[in-house]
C-alpha cells in the first residue's frame, strides 16, 4: 500500500530511494485522487521491488506543495534516483503509467 510521507521524511523515503519513486500529491476531497488509488495499488503489485509509491496530502504538507509547485490534484512526480524524471497531473490510465515507469526504468 502506498505510504503517506511528510516533509520530515520525504528526503529519506523519496529522494534517497535508489530506483523509481512515484509521489502522489493528493487531497482527501479530490474525487479524481480517489479514482487513482486502485491504479496505484495495481502498480505496486506489478512493480513490488522496483517502484516505491508515496502519497503527500496537500492540505498538510504545504512546504512540499510549495517546493514542488503543486497547482492541482492529483499531481504525480516520478523520481529516479532522487531526481524528478517525469511530472503529470490528473487521472491517468494504468497502461499510461506503466509506459512512463517502463521508459524511466530502462533509461540510463
Amino acid at each position: 500500500m502506498a505510504e503517506r510521507v511528510t516533509y520530515d521524511d520525504f528526503q529519506e523515503k523519496v529522494i534517497a530511494f535508489s530506483g523509481l519513486a512515484l509521489v502522489d500529491f493528493y487531497s482527501d476531497s479530490c474525487v479524481p485522487c480517489k479514482r487513482m488509488s486502485p491504479i496505484l495499488a495495481a502498480l505496486e503489485e506489478r512493480y513490488p521491488e522496483e517502484l516505491y509509491i508515496a502519497k503527500v496530502n496537500v492540505a498538510y504538507e504545504k512546504k512540499l506543495v510549495e517546493e514542488y509547485q503543486i497547482r492541482s490534484t492529483p499531481t504525480f512526480l516520478l523520481f529516479k534516483d532522487g531526481e524528478i524524471a517525469d511530472r503529470f497531473s490528473g487521472i491517468r490510465k494504468k497502461e499510461d503509467l506503466e509506459k512512463v515507469i517502463e521508459a524511466n526504468r530502462d533509461a540510463k
